[in-house]
């Protein structure tokens, strides 16, 4: 728990407020907080939390938006009122427009973050923040302290030395008046940061590169914390060599950098983010005894006003989607952003449906096809939206994703199909999937509800998708085993979908199928793989494809390839691979 370490070292010694009228997040997140830091208030609403800012000083304060009483904008107006320099994260159970971002963000906000709160994301939140906190304090202390000793002594003094007070006294204020000027400078690379370039956005033309380094994880993670901060100063210095006359760099976060053009020339930028990328291309950023290739996953937005930075980092993300490396520049109408907009709503559907209750679960009956006679229900869940419309699952279950509510889904569902089975003796399944089985809670969840309900496991079948048995991961393998053990009915779901693939196939004309070695390599011992094969070359021949089989590494196999009518082989008992053509 790096983090968490990280957390306590700046936390230990500092104070918080943290304002909610959600009374589980309110005593839950509360005790959470009172275990790293020095002192911890909590306030059930705006209006508390309002009084105990302007009678403490806080270190830092947690807020929700969500409030009866006042808007967050209000609330947040309020405290710094009180506390002009008071640094505040913002917690929000729905997603926030990006006119509701900009505006949080720039009344001075340090982060938002989303509901339900996850652990290892508000540490990773607290550790940012208040490093920022500790390295502003750290800056200024010793100027501070140095000063404060000064006036303490010139206070001694009588007649003469009463103007040095009042000098000293001033020069006090302005190095404290620093601390918040010192937020729009990123300390790292000492360029301006985000909240610089909220003050440099105008309604002027301009235009905006929102520049992410691609895989910039993988430095972290490869060469350290430490080397990667020095690789982003050197590609600070070398941006920054490049600027043109009317462009000016922004520090964002880590890996991202943002150019703002004032008044640009035509496709100023798009020239700009093509040197850029190929003057990173042309030589390897040098940092220590190390080098690596940078590339960068850039965004261009061209306009006026603030939405061109949430604007270009969108196309930034897009250029990410598709590989990296590449430029692209915002339109609304791009197949990602209407993904992206299709993802927020049924991401907002989904927490409504949440908060109302609107998960429902259906149950489809599963008959013999002798006698008609009902072997078991499936359950199915079904969302209703606000017009009352029932949805699939398949609408949302990838948004549910994003936001890690597919488990709470699984969830519910399993509750309310417990309760609704509870009450009579038929068999039912239960879709679970990848996620259920990663986050390792299924096996004491299914048994809980099993001795609650006084439903046997006998009576319950566990249907799981085929990639779930061929990911082979061993912790997941043990549940299932575990599951079969215990009485569990285990359903592989979908099996054969991949039809979807053979209709592809045929509609790109294609010429050539290369069968999977996996398949080939057993041929001469495995029936069952005989079987595939058969029928992949009974599919291959109505579409007049041809085929190549790989992996033919004996002369069983090879036999038995050519028995089967393969019309072309690969392998090494075919032909090893050459270092140069024979």
């Amino acid at each position: 728990m790096v983090e968490l370490q990280k957390t306590v070292e700046y936390s230990k010694d500092l104070s918080i407020l943290y304002i909610d009228e959600d009374s589980s997040f309110l005593y839950s997140v509360s005790q959470s907080l009172s275990k790293i830091f020095a002192k911890v208030d909590d306030a059930s609403d705006a209006t508390i939390g309002l009084g105990y800012a302007r009678l403490n000083q806080y270190d830092l304060i947690i807020m929700d938006a969500h409030s009866t009483i006042m808007s967050a904008q209000q609330l947040l107006t309020n405290i710094q009122k009180a506390n002009p320099f008071q640094n505040v994260i913002i917690t929000t159970h729905r997603s926030m427009t990006q006119e509701e971002i900009l505006l949080l963000y720039a009344l001075g906000v340090n982060a938002i973050i989303q509901k339900p709160l996850k652990m290892e994301i508000l540490l990773e939140t607290l550790s940012k923040v208040l490093a920022k906190i500790s390295n502003e304090r750290a800056y200024l202390s010793s100027t501070v302290d140095q000063l404060n000793e000064t006036l303490t002594y010139e206070r001694k003094r009588i007649g003469r030395f009463m103007m040095n007070e009042k000098k000293y006294t001033q020069r006090i204020q302005e190095y404290q008046n620093s601390i918040q000027v010192n937020r729009n400078i990123y300390e790292l690379t000492r360029l301006p940061s985000r909240y610089a370039l909220q003050n440099a956005l105008s309604e002027q033309t301009q235009a905006l590169l929102y520049l992410n380094i691609d895989h910039f994880d993988f430095v972290n993670s490869v060469y350290g914390m430490g080397k990667a901060n020095k690789m982003l100063k050197e590609c600070a210095a070398r941006l920054k060599k490049f600027l043109p006359q009317n462009g000016e760099l922004f520090h964002i976060t880590a890996d991202e950098f943002v150019i703002l053009l004032d008044d640009p020339s035509e496709k100023q930028e798009l020239l700009l983010a093509q040197q850029i990328q190929s003057m990173f291309e042309a030589a390897e950023v040098e940092f220590d005894t190390y080098t690596h290739r940078v590339h960068f996953s850039i965004g261009i937005d061209k306009g006026v006003g603030k939405i061109l930075f949430a604007n270009a980092k969108s196309a930034s993300k897009e250029s990410r989607c598709y590989g990296g490396n590449q430029i692209t520049y915002f339109d609304s109408k791009s197949e990602y952003i209407q993904e992206q907009k299709e993802n927020l709503y049924w991401i907002q559907t989904l927490k409504k449906a949440f908060e109302e209750d609107k998960i429902h679960t259906y149950y489809q009956a599963i008959k013999r096809s002798t006698t008609q006679e009902i072997k078991h229900y499936e359950v199915f869940c079904r969302l209703e939206d606000e017009q009352g419309n029932l949805i699939d699952a398949q609408k949302f279950i990838h948004s549910a994703k994003l936001i890690g509510l597919i488990t709470h889904i699984t969830k519910n569902v399993i509750d309310k199909a417990f309760k609704t089975f509870a009450h009579n003796e038929f068999h039912f399944s239960l879709n679970i999937s990848m996620h259920d089985l990663h986050e390792n809670y299924l096996v004491d969840f299914l048994k809980y509800k099993c001795e609650k309900y006084a439903i046997e496991p006998s009576r319950i079948s566990i249907e799981i998708l085929k990639d779930v048995i061929l990911s082979k991961n061993k912790m997941i393998d043990e549940q299932i085993l575990l599951l079969r053990e215990l009485g569990f009915h285990i359903t592989i779901d979908n099996f054969g979908s991949d039809a979807l693939i053979y209709n592809r196939i045929l509609e790109l004309h294609v010429e050539y199928i290369k069968l999977d070695g996996e398949l080939i390599k057993k041929l001469d011992t495995d029936k069952v793989h005989t079987i595939i094969v058969q029928s992949l070359i009974d599919f291959a021949k109505e579409g007049n494809i041809q085929i190549i089989a790989e992996h033919v590494e004996s002369e069983e196999v090879y036999q038995k390839v050519c028995a089967l009518g393969i019309e072309y082989v690969q392998g090494f008992a075919i032909a090893k691979p050459l270092l140069k053509l024979t």
